[in-house]
């Protein structure tokens, strides 16, 4: 929860009440031969919404 909310947060839909995070696990996501950095593909993946939040995340990086 702490991931995907620090995701939505930095995203461009930041402003929305409910912003979909993807999530999987490593071994599912890969990057094709001859691919531009930073471009992957991944499966299996599950969806969790979450709303934003400007206070937890900067709670999270004085911890």
């Amino acid at each position: 929860m702490e991931a995907a909310n620090i995701a939505a947060f930095y995203s461009k839909a930041k402003l929305s009440s409910s912003v979909p995070v993807d999530y999987t696990l490593v071994k599912h996501v890969k990057k094709p031969n001859g691919a531009k950095p930073g471009y992957v593909i991944y499966d299996n993946q599950q969806t969790i919404y979450v709303t934003p939040d400007e206070q937890f995340v900067k709670q999270l990086k004085k911890d």
